[in-house]
């Protein structure tokens, strides 16, 4: 009887994790079809541009190609999920072109990142790609690093916090589980625009609650 109950615990148990795997991977299947859809609808887009020497065609500022373009914007509005998969992409070109550039400035978008504003300078598509990764692996040790600078106020805690950008989340949310409320902020402006809408309410009970919802996002992180 016993054996019985294993097996059908085991069965049971192999059934969940298929059923988990397939829905997961419907899922990105589906982003990564409407990136690719709306990638091929601006390089139509600009083509029409080019073969029309509209004023946008002689422009060499790859953020003129992307001004007011719901195609675009429909990438943004993937949220997270698009960011692994517009990584992966532009990993994988071979080219370093147009369109590696505006999958950067999607990705950097998506994340609320600024690496142009910072010394992190890009130049290129590729250039982007490789400090992107960089940027990606410090998240851990740089959320631990300005936690721990003693000289600097809570408040300039939470805007370098910020600054990291929405990969950080999961690592945030870690932080105010483990008992640090100081930084919600942060994750309140991280969070802003998406479903993970942020309730009054116990802080660290919030958080529990929604750490499933992150989880995806702290294993692109910790992949790099």
């Amino acid at each position: 009887m016993k054996k019985t109950l294993i097996v059908i615990s085991l069965f049971a148990c192999s059934f969940l994790l298929v059923l988990y795997f397939n829905n997961n991977g419907s899922a990105s299947a589906a982003t990564e079809k409407q990136i690719n859809d709306s990638f091929a609808a601006i390089e139509e887009k600009i083509n029409k541009e080019v073969s029309l020497r509209s004023e946008i065609s002689y422009s060499s500022n790859p953020y003129d190609y992307i001004k007011n373009n719901d195609d675009f914007e429909n990438i943004i509005k993937l949220g997270n999920d698009a960011i692994p998969i517009l990584d992966q992409k532009l990993s994988t070109s071979e080219k370093n072109g147009l369109q590696e550039y505006i999958t950067a400035i999607a990705i950097e978008r998506i994340a609320k990142v600024d690496l142009k504003g910072t010394s992190t300078f890009w130049e290129s598509g590729k250039d982007f790609s490789t400090k992107w990764k960089a940027h990606i692996k410090s998240i851990p040790l740089s959320i631990d690093t300005i936690l721990l600078n003693t000289q600097t106020s809570s408040g300039e805690k939470v805007k370098k916090i910020i600054e990291l950008g929405t990969p950080a989340i999961p690592f945030i949310a870690d932080k105010i589980e483990s008992g640090d409320e100081s930084i919600f902020p942060a994750l309140l402006e991280l969070t802003k625009g998406t479903e993970n809408i942020i309730v009054d309410g116990d802080k660290k009970e919030w958080v529990v609650s929604h750490k499933s919802e992150f989880k995806s996002l702290k294993d692109y992180v910790l992949q790099k």
